[in-house]
């Protein structure tokens, strides 16, 4: 199945992040990952303003679906949004 693209914005030390990682691989669906807490501090800003209009709180995970943001680990809407079956 063909899914959009998809980016996932995570800390490296988040538990949901990485469960998050773990339910898209159990998928095998393909996707980007960034842990911002990692990026150099003018790369982590341009990212924090970028998902600021979806997530102002800026609460990990996020995760873009095509143009749709998803903020934290909502298993069954994201396996809904991708079109599989839990």
């Amino acid at each position: 199945m063909n899914h959009p693209q998809i980016r996932l914005l995570g800390l490296s030390t988040c538990p949901q992040c990485r469960a998050l990682r773990e339910l898209l691989d159990s998928h095998h669906i393909g996707y980007e990952a960034t842990n911002v807490d990692l990026l150099p501090p003018d790369e982590r800003a341009e990212v924090l303003r970028e998902m600021a209009p979806h997530n102002p709180r800026k609460a990990f995970p996020v995760l873009f679906i095509g143009g749709k943001a998803i903020i934290g680990l909502q298993r069954d809407l994201i396996l809904a949004e991708l079109g599989v079956a839990p």
